[in-house]
């Protein structure tokens, strides 16, 4: 049981909270009762662009048996279902269902497993599939999911065997190797531009196989698409496709590094949720697509989405 107790130190009011003999700061947060979920969000295709994971860091303490500690982890936390970030307050509860990283790092919300939510009743989990995003059809029947799940850099990009949703292309551009050919130039324009294209992130996305269908992985082996299955933390499903780590960037043939549009993982994604007794993607009528701007806090309804 939480016993609340109030402090008053230098004429200002310290809020704690004890818990199993642990007492932690929440740093005033204000708590706000949980509204009920709207079934707008099921059964809809939604956009989210700009999602910046390193915007507007907390550091509100949890107790310590309960890993990673804020210090330790970024803010990061989205919800499928109410299409907006979760503060960080809200690491030990339902209200989330993915915590993404600035460079493709991505777990389900899961309070069965160690890691970020672990202690509450969420029953999160995820799974990378080898396949285009607009394949998916439905959540494939006796698919086992990972809590919390691996959504991180492939190895299509890297020597490990682990299935991710993003390629690290390092000092090189193995997607794009024309546009390196002179970053050993004496030129210092050209090497520049060349250098502009090393080091890139990719989302394994359609839309990037489709620009690039010829494109090699790090191995010299074509080029895969990767998509996410993912349930969320209140047992529903969602789809979910990685599309770009570049600010206001979808077109992959654009996409490089340079100050002006590669924030430290400004993200976009796209999605469907679903109800967990359907199974099926689209399985009723479908409702107008929908794109989030979480950079400009803006909703366009209707496919309208542009690079």
């Amino acid at each position: 049981m939480k016993m609340k107790l109030s402090i008053i130190l230098s004429g200002a009011i310290l809020v704690l909270f004890a818990s199993c003999g642990e007492v932690y700061d929440l740093n005033a947060f204000e708590w706000e009762p949980e509204t009920p979920l709207n079934d707008s969000v099921f059964n809809r295709e939604i956009t989210v662009l700009n999602f910046q994971p390193f915007e507007g860091v907390e550091n509100i303490q949890q107790p310590s048996d309960r890993s990673p500690l804020d210090a330790e982890q970024p803010s990061t936390l989205f919800s499928l279902e109410r299409f907006s970030r979760i503060h960080d307050a809200y690491t030990v509860s339902e209200r989330w269902d993915l915590s993404i990283g600035g460079f493709g790092d991505i777990t389900a919300n899961s309070g069965s497993a160690r890691g970020i939510g672990y202690g509450s009743n969420a029953v999160g989990g995820l799974v990378v599939l080898d396949t285009f995003y607009s394949k998916i059809m439905d959540v494939p029947a006796g698919i086992i999911l990972e809590v919390p799940g691996y959504g991180g850099l492939d190895a299509q990009g890297t020597m490990s065997t682990r299935i991710g949703t993003t390629v690290y292309t390092y000092g090189g551009n193995f997607i794009r190797p024309d546009k390196v050919i002179n970053r050993d130039s004496p030129d210092p324009v050209l090497a520049e531009e060349a250098r502009m294209y090393s080091h890139m992130l990719y989302a394994l996305s359609e839309e990037l196989l489709r620009t690039f269908p010829n494109a090699k992985n790090i191995h010299g082996g074509p080029l895969r698409p990767r998509a996410m299955i993912v349930r969320t933390a209140r047992g529903n499903y969602a789809k979910v496709e990685m599309l770009s780590y570049y600010h206001d960037i979808l077109d992959p043939e654009l996409m490089r590094r340079g100050l002006e549009n590669f924030l430290v993982g400004s993200v976009s994604f796209r999605y469907m949720v679903i109800k967990a007794e359907e199974l099926r993607f689209g399985f009723v009528e479908r409702r107008t697509p929908l794109t989030i701007d979480m950079t400009r806090g803006t909703k366009i309804i209707g496919d309208s989405l542009s690079n």
